[in-house]
């Protein structure tokens, strides 16, 4: 009767540590995906700060007059962004702008950008929208 109870408690106590080793092995499997997780929302963070302030930069460095920035794709080593523009002008003659009546906005650009994740196991898309006036 020892021998059997014996056994009986010692495979009890063998599952009951099996599961217990399952389950660290899982805690430790969803830490790991949360930390990389977060640190590739920090990056992509950084990536649209990054955009925004190039298309700032692009854009006082062309004249509206003679020719107007449109889009622009810059691609990062682990996201690609994408921005795009759209002029307020009193001159507006295409479909990229809008016509407006007041001198003061004259040139004023939205501009929006969009970064999103190039792993595929990895799903980020963060967009962020910008009025820069003249």
């Amino acid at each position: 009767m020892k021998k059997g109870f014996s056994l009986l408690l010692s495979i009890i106590f063998m599952v009951i540590m099996a599961f217990i080793g399952i389950m660290i092995m899982k805690f430790s499997a969803s830490s790991t995906y949360h930390a990389s997780s977060s640190i590739m929302d920090i990056r992509a963070n950084l990536a649209l700060r990054s955009a925004t302030e190039y298309a700032i930069l692009a854009l006082h460095g062309h004249d509206f007059s003679s020719k107007r920035v449109n889009e622009i794709n810059i691609t990062y080593p682990f996201f690609n962004a994408n921005i795009k523009f759209h002029y307020f002008l009193t001159n507006c003659n295409d479909n990229n702008c809008t016509k407006i009546y007041t001198k003061d906005t004259n040139g004023s650009v939205l501009v929006y950008v969009s970064v999103t994740s190039r792993l595929p196991n990895i799903n980020i898309r963060k967009v962020k929208m910008t009025l820069q006036n003249p």
